[in-house]
């Protein structure tokens, strides 16, 4: 009964916070999960007097929220920076272990190297829940966005294989680099590995599913729900990263090739609605929990059974400024490089606004629930007295506050909102350029559907394809006053041009809505599978009738009226192609950098509530 009323009770804290986010602007939602969680943690005795499961926490908050973000998250991207991310995954995490260790050991000469480094190698891993959750919001540079991305999703071997051999070092007092190495390349490359052969399975059986009829939106969200906590306990029982297999099989998922229809679209809007909704609660659950134990963590530093709390909390800021210093150097050194390896002058990355970006993305790596989690286990280390256990586990939980505190308030003052950019000029233009992309894909395939002149006096044989067309031409007379001069000419000639065909069409749509009318009940008595055979035969009849090398006829008003009605038909068809062309255009605009993985995101979601219409 505690156990469900302890989750009855993390729900109503989740949903308090949302309320109390919109109370208080200054500070962000995780902010504020994590005071309300401190505050009920102090007023609430019960059920709240528990302690976290690492293990736990790891399989049931991390690995669903690592894979849901590796699943769209921008791959391409990934790979372009990926000696980048690399870097931050690897060489900072190494310089922060080295950094942080020799400061704690030098503040505090009673805490071990060894577990000095040990909470060097936990604040290593920077927590990719947190930095979602601080940073959804605020545009970064495309290289700097795709760069902390990539550092939150694959830092946590690093990080967590340097703890658990700090940890045995301790214990033992000896280290062998060949184990350790050994331990570091099962866990990163056969995490890795592993997590794509994973996702590769996880790819055939749903498409097996989708091919055998047993696929539907509710069987297919389930097993993306289940597919995280089967491929963690997987990794787990074959001795690789498991975390990393997780986040490995999210990018295959990704990769992989995937129908656009109508099914699919709405399979995709049911499944985002569910994640969104997971995603929130398991997000808030996390900081709220995390402030819950705050005080618990807190409380011996605070009564001075471990020192004088003004010495702990001086070694939490010197500890907090040195691992953001490092950072900072670190990822200043990675623009120099990759500056010089463009060919630009290094001294770019000195100018003001080239600083703040560089310091918002090293203070955007804040640390989170893996921090803790590794932490925590600390508890059951013999190697360490409880007073030493206690001030390593005080330290790491007041170094997680303090980042996170540096990251609500200093990164959104050194970054622009992402809200503020939604309808700025270029978002525009890249959605001019979208639409007239998709109107020329059409354009260019009406020979599957029916001929489109270029001059508005031509006849148009079949305007299936130039209704159409005209639905996006709608789109860009809307976005011309938005657009930049060049854009919005380009786009108001189009719609010129299309409007054109399609006014030749009025005449004969006003007469066809009469005799519609008179034929809805001999449609009526087909069945589904009588639709496709006409369509067949009326196009046969029709392209035999263009292909005659006699002088047409005069089309009479029924000729007309059955070319209508097998437009009327036809448009549903150019329809589908046309949005799986447009899905397909913004996949190549997000690798080209014309588009951001946000805009993408919502262009895509557009595409599918269509489809979905359309179905």
């Amino acid at each position: 009964m505690e156990t469900f009323e302890l989750i009855l009770f993390l729900l109503t804290a989740v949903i308090a916070s949302s309320i109390l986010d919109k109370l208080l602007p200054p500070l962000s939602l995780p902010l504020v999960q994590i005071a309300l969680g401190a505050a009920l943690a102090l007023v609430v005795p019960t059920p709240l007097e528990w302690g976290i499961d690492p293990e736990l926490l790891l399989i049931l908050f991390i690995a669903p929220l690592h894979f849901n973000e590796s699943r769209h998250v921008d791959s391409g991207a990934l790979w372009k920076n990926r000696w980048g991310i690399a870097s931050l995954s690897v060489g900072l995490v190494f310089a922060i272990v080295a950094a942080c260790g020799a400061t704690l050991h030098a503040l505090l000469p009673a805490v071990p190297l060894a577990a000095a480094c040990a909470l060097g190698g936990a604040m290593g891993s920077t927590d990719a829940v947190a930095v979602t959750a601080l940073t959804h919001d605020r545009r970064f540079g495309r290289r700097h966005e795709a760069l902390l991305k990539g550092e939150a999703l694959f830092n946590d071997v690093t990080g967590t294989v340097v703890f658990q051999c700090c940890l045995t070092l301790l214990a033992t007092g000896s280290f062998s680099l060949l184990h350790a190495g050994e331990e570091f390349a099962l866990d990163l490359f056969g995490g890795f590995f592993g997590g794509l052969v994973m996702g590769l399975l996880a790819w055939g059986l749903l498409q097996v599913l989708r091919r055998t009829g047993l696929d539907n939106p509710t069987l297919h969200v389930m097993l993306e729900l289940l597919l995280p906590f089967i491929i963690y306990l997987a990794a787990k029982s074959l001795h690789i990263g498991a975390v990393i297999a997780v986040v490995a099989s999210g990018l295959m998922l990704s990769l992989l090739p995937q129908r656009h229809t109508a099914a699919t679209a709405r399979t995709k809007l049911q499944a985002q609605s569910v994640w969104t909704t997971l995603e929130f609660v398991l997000n808030g659950i996390i900081f709220v929990v995390l402030g819950m134990q705050l005080p618990r963590l807190l409380e011996p530093a605070a009564e001075g059974s471990l020192g004088d709390p003004t010495t702990l909390l001086g070694v939490v800021v010197v500890l907090t400024l040195v691992l953001e210093g490092v950072r900072f150097a670190w990822l200043l050194a990675m623009d120099v490089r990759a500056a010089a390896a463009q060919g630009e002058d290094i001294r770019s990355c000195f100018v003001p606004e080239a600083l703040r970006g560089t310091l918002a993305m090293a203070l955007a790596g804040a640390k989170g629930g893996i921090t803790l989690s590794l932490m925590l286990t600390l508890t059951a280390s013999a190697a360490l007295s409880a007073a030493g256990r206690a001030t390593l586990v005080s330290i790491a939980s007041g170094m997680i506050v303090l980042t996170l505190v540096l990251a609500d308030f200093a990164v959104p003052a050194l970054t622009p909102s992402k809200r503020s950019a939604k309808r700025t000029r270029d978002r525009v233009d890249a959605e001019i350029d979208l639409t007239l992309g998709v109107m020329a894909s059409i354009e260019a395939d009406a020979h599957l559907t029916g001929a489109v002149k270029g001059a508005v006096a031509d006849v148009v044989d079949e305007p299936a394809t130039v209704i159409v067309m005209h639905r996006y031409a709608e789109m860009l007379e809307d976005l011309a006053p938005a657009a930049s001069p060049a854009a919005a000419a380009r786009a108001r000639a189009e719609f010129a041009r299309v409007r054109g065909l399609y006014d030749q069409l009025d005449d004969i749509a006003r007469r066809a809505a009469r005799w519609d009318e008179g034929e809805d009940d001999v449609e009526g008595e087909e069945g589904p599978d009588d639709r496709p055979a006409r369509r067949r035969s009326r196009r046969e009849r029709l392209n035999a009738e263009r292909s005659d090398s006699r002088p047409p006829a005069a089309p009479s008003l029924s000729d007309q009226f059955h070319q209508m009605r097998e437009t009327h038909d036809a448009v549903e068809d150019v329809q589908a192609q046309a949005l799986v062309r447009e899905l397909q255009l913004i996949k190549a605009m997000v690798a080209d950098g014309a588009i951001d993985a946000v805009h993408a995101k919502d262009l895509r979601n557009d595409v599918y509530i269509q489809q979905l219409v359309l179905d």
